[in-house]
């Protein structure tokens, strides 16, 4: 019984398949070399229609962008945006970080006055010693269990402050270090620094004297020669970072950060030079992203401008009022608050 109804099943599926038709498996799947060079350039010739679409968007973004930078730029090059909103003294934060990222090897604290247009650069050196409160100290436990005394050098704050409170904590730091609230802040790596200085072309700068200095460790080799040259991103990199032939180390480090600070001022913030060539400062704000910052480019170009042209006789540098010592068995930078509160009065 249950082969006769298998044997129906079979003639009614087999009544499908009589006469003369026959389907080669086999066919369908076979493909001759001119098959397959017809379709690959098929295929090829639409992923390449698909990206230069993309490129001809992109470009067009880039030109839109371009535009509208461009036109900001040449109303606040004449006066036509107002700087009106700008107060009288504003507060700069730069912060540096090393090549890990996670040590803040350079802090300026930049204010810029208004009424008399100068500019003061006090450079904070790494080992200054520093005590955090409470709640930065429970924040840093977060990341790490033991980060050790409340006592420490700044430069370790945004280490301990990890990702998430590390900028927030450097931040907090310098204020109670200073006494003065930091209105904006930038935090770039030595790529950034690199970018920039290649973006504008170099800088001008006589380097003090020879500078050799190779660690594998932290993938640096300085190879510098005394004398005026110009300074492309890589060698910019090597002279802030060298430390190990000054007499006074970090100290002469500082001094030297500082002297590059006004060459570079001077030598890119002209607004001749951004007005007769802006795709190059496009070429840094198209980066500007990549800056840690809780400044709108808006307010960059605004101070940009307001910085532009600026004599270099109107950039003061100092370092950070203090002296040299030692705390647990390390070298430490110990800070003058009295002389400190002196710089501001």
């Amino acid at each position: 019984m249950n082969m006769k109804n298998t044997d129906q099943r079979e003639n009614i599926y087999d009544d499908s398949y009589e006469g003369d038709y026959e389907y080669n498996y086999e066919n369908e799947y076979e493909c001759d070399d001119k098959d397959l060079y017809e379709y690959n350039e098929t295929h090829e010739s639409l992923n390449n229609h698909k990206k230069k679409k993309k490129r001809i968007f992109l470009k067009i973004i880039g030109i839109i962008i371009m535009i509208f930078i461009s036109i900001i730029i040449f109303l606040l090059a004449f006066g036509w945006i107002s700087s009106l909103t700008v107060p009288e003294e504003t507060n700069f934060l730069i912060m540096g970080t090393d090549q890990e990222g996670s040590r803040t090897d350079t802090l300026m604290f930049c204010t810029y006055n208004k009424e008399n247009g100068k500019i003061s650069i006090i450079s904070i050196p790494r080992d200054t010693y520093v005590t955090v409160d409470d709640e930065t100290y429970e924040k840093m436990r977060e990341s790490y269990p033991e980060p050790g005394s409340k006592s420490m050098k700044i430069n370790t704050v945004h280490h301990f402050g990890g990702e998430e409170y590390g900028v927030e904590m450097i931040v907090d730091q310098v204020e109670v270090l200073m006494g003065r609230n930091v209105d904006f802040y930038a935090k770039i790596d030595f790529d950034m620094f690199r970018y920039i200085i290649d973006s504008v072309g170099g800088i001008e700068f006589y380097v003090p004297q020879d500078m050799k200095y190779c660690d594998p460790y932290q993938n640096l080799n300085i190879d510098l020669k005394e004398g005026l040259q110009t300074l492309d991103g890589e060698m910019a990199e090597q002279l802030v970072r060298y430390r190990s032939g000054y007499a006074n180390a970090d100290l002469g480090r500082v001094d030297v950060q500082q002297q590059f600070m006004k060459a570079f001022i001077s030598q890119t913030l002209s607004k001749g030079k951004i007005l007769s060539n802006p795709g190059v400062y496009f070429n840094v704000l198209f980066k500007y992203n990549y800056v840690e910052t809780n400044a709108g480019l808006f307010d960059a170009l605004s101070y940009a401008f307001l910085l532009g042209g600026i004599d270099t006789d109107n950039i003061e540098t100092q370092t950070l009022p203090g002296n040299p010592s030692y705390k647990s068995g390390q070298s430490v930078y110990i800070a003058d608050e009295s002389a400190i509160k002196e710089l501001f009065e």
